[in-house]
């Protein structure tokens, strides 16, 4: 037997108290002068000699206890028998080699092959030996195996990826390897890493190893980061309708080192060619955001890049991004037939002072438009129509069901019966009565939702609050319908619904000033722009990250074209949406060329900005987190045979001590009450 903490032993002193309380309350007898021995009683010998030998007894008890609980704070364990067997025995390795994108730099990945065939090399012939290359991901290169030769080619054909890191991952895949193999020899786990912050967080840790598995690191990354400059993000609308780019394309650049760094050139290029420049200064870990706006683009995709000019890593100077450049989609004003024309100016110039809306519009009367030409339209716009002949009613329900959009306005000209009649198949709501204040008053725009599109721009810029409205309707929302803005009454003011596949929006008021003043202030201008870009809404992002799915449709030639990667390989994906549309994994970063007959498309793909920060992480953190505090340090050598602190924690002799000696002291204490009251009767 060994123990662990033998400086323990020195408790061993303590037996000395409970020998001293024994001699110290041991019975003597008084001595009593009596004239006459008749009144004395005789107490038998037989009586003397048990209460003797219940003393010894409790005595013994107590001393017994105390050394047992000396030996278990010692840490007792056993280093033959089962415990050796487990020592000796063939265990099983999984070798875990980070792949990730930060091993690119210098010489990491070179070395951390080394390491990987270094540590095959320390395993026994006997012992099973299991590859996986991590980065968000694990990969299982190798199952178990006694082949080294096997694993040390596998090793040798690894290469460093794009992706980022994630530890968590990469410590699962191995657990999970481990758990297919039994053994009654040591388990192992040898991660090998530059061991960087971004791959693990304290605060969303989730995993720890089980306690019979061993984490051995082997550091390739050096105790000194290198400083990095890297781009992490650019926020850009993916899709336009107008030559200019009139949004603000926000691109956020961070320094991860603790050194300034001065006249950073951002160079911005649209198809290969330099449109703007800027020279930025960046504090130690200080992160910047710089705009650009303003520049034209050319029809259909255009390939644009942000670059900058550090002189350090290379892979994260670069992003990739996206802008398209479509012509808009056709889009239908309905009004009344009894109106003039003047009566929509304020709608039609709104309409026609932005070149970056997805449509373009024609204005006709209700009396003007052919029911058969709704669908060569993307949008209608019912502007307080008045009465809707049956036929177009007819076939502007089944625009929408067929995925249209359509915005309807009410006004003087719309009367309740009438358009419930003509619209109930589409419209969000049934319109009750009409709501007309007295001369002088007015009523606002209220509750509106702020986080939906059509109202986003004005959390800062302005309220509809402001709008005076006069007239409007009351209205019963449909149950599938969604009220985004009320007046002061709590009746809806605008509201949406899905019919089909087509969205209807409806505005209880009017569009033009004659149920209210949102024409004449500033807010209508936004107003009218976000209602009409949430009805050609697109999903088009102007850039992937790595690993996320993106969708590539078909084409003219009704299926989806050739691909090429940013690597020039042609991509062979064969998965596809119900649709036919081709699904892409983004698997390196760069752009993919989409060989379309009539116009090539683009996919741009970058890698994980915050990649580039390459601060160590917190070992004694990071061991604590995922081992429970039972993982290894650096080095493989000492971590080769089971520790003394490992086969004890097995064993657990301590706590069998323990309890062995609590046994004891209830023994002691219900003896020693026995003997008192014995005593007491006595």
């Amino acid at each position: 037997m060994s123990f662990l903490t033998p400086l323990f032993f020195l408790g061993v002193a303590a037996l000395a108290a409970p020998i001293l309380v024994h001699l110290v309350r041991r019975t003597r007898a008084r001595r009593v002068q009596f004239p006459a021995l008749v009144f004395v009683r005789q107490v038998p010998q037989r009586t003397i000699r048990r209460r003797t030998l219940h003393n010894l007894l409790l005595l013994l008890l107590r001393c017994l206890a105390i050394l047992l609980i000396v030996i278990a704070f010692t840490r007792p364990f056993f280093s033959g028998g089962s415990a050796a067997r487990d020592n000796s025995a063939a265990g099983a390795t999984v070798i875990l080699v980070d792949n990730s994108l930060s091993m690119r730099r210098e010489q990491l990945f070179a070395e951390a092959q080394r390491r990987a065939e270094g540590a095959v090399d320390e395993v026994r012939n006997d012992e099973q030996v299991a590859l996986l290359s991590f980065d968000k991901r694990y990969t299982v290169i190798n199952r178990f195996t006694n082949d080294k030769n096997r694993i040390t080619a596998n090793i040798r054909s690894l290469g460093a990826g794009w992706d980022g890191t994630d530890y968590e991952q990469a410590l699962r895949g191995a657990e999970s390897l481990l758990g297919e193999v039994e053994t009654t020899g040591p388990k192992r786990i040898v991660m090998i890493s530059d061991f960087q912050t971004p791959g693990w967080k304290q605060a969303s840790a989730t995993f720890k190893l089980a306690n019979n598995t061993q984490l051995i690191t082997l550091d390739v990354g050096g105790s000194k980061p290198p400083p990095n400059i890297a781009i992490t993000n650019v926020e850009a609308r993916g899709l336009i309708f107008g030559q200019k780019y009139l949004d603000n394309l926000v691109v956020h650049v961070s320094n991860f080192s603790d050194t300034p760094r001065d006249h950073v050139q951002v160079d911005f290029q649209i198809n290969e060619q330099t449109v703007e420049k800027r020279d930025i200064n960046l504090n130690s870990r200080d992160s910047r955001v710089v705009e650009f706006t303003g520049f034209n683009l050319n029809d259909g995709a255009n390939r644009c890049t942000i670059d900058i000019t550090t002189g350090d890593f290379i892979a994260d100077n670069r992003f990739y991004f996206t802008l398209r450049r479509e012509t808009p989609a056709k889009a239908l004003i309905v009004e009344s037939a009894s109106r003039g024309r003047s009566d929509s100016l304020h709608l039609q110039s709104a309409l026609t002072t932005n070149e970056d809306l997805p449509f373009t519009f024609t204005l006709k009367s209700t009396g003007s438009v052919d029911p058969a030409s709704i669908s060569d339209y993307a949008l209608v716009v019912l502007n307080d129509p008045g009465p809707i002949n049956s036929a177009l009613a007819d076939a502007l329900a089944k625009f929408v069901e067929a995925g249209g959009q359509m915005i309807v306005a009410t006004g003087p000209r719309t009367t309740a019966d009438v358009f419930n009649a003509s619209l109930q198949r589409v419209a969000p709501a049934t319109l009750r009565e009409s709501v007309q204040t007295k001369a002088g008053e007015s009523v606002a725009i209220t509750d509106i939702k702020f986080d939906h599109p059509i109202f986003e721009v004005f959390q800062e810029s302005g309220r509809l609050a402001g709008a005076n409205v006069i007239g409007y309707f009351r209205s019963e929302p449909r149950a599938n319908a969604a009220v985004l803005a009320r007046f002061e009454d709590g009746s809806p003011a605008l509201l949406q619904a899905r019919t089909g596949k087509g969205r209807v929006m409806l505005f209880t008021s009017s569009l033009g000033p004659s149920w209210n003043d949102l024409p004449l202030t500033p807010l209508y201008l936004p107003f009218i722009h976000q209602m009409v870009r949430y009805a050609g809404a697109r999903e088009e992002n102007s850039w992937y990250g790595l690993g996320q799915t993106f969708t590539v449709g078909k084409g003219k030639e009704a299926a989806p074209p050739p691909i090429d990667t940013p690597g020039g390989a042609r991509l062979s994906e064969t998965r596809q949406t119900p649709d036919g549309d081709l699904l892409v994994t983004a698997r390196e970063p760069g752009f993919y060329r989409l060989r379309y007959n009539d116009q090539p498309g683009f996919a741009a793909v970058n890698i994980d900005g915050a990649e580039g920060d390459f601060t160590k992480l917190n070992f004694a953190e990071f061991t604590a987190g995922v081992t429970g505090g039972a993982g290894g340090g650096e080095g493989s050598e000492a971590n080769r045979n089971l520790s003394n602190e490992e086969v004890e924690g097995r064993q657990k002799v301590w706590w069998s001590l323990l309890l062995v000696a609590l046994m004891l002291l209830l023994a002691e204490s219900f003896l020693a009450r026995r003997t008192k009251m014995a005593k007491m009767i006595g």
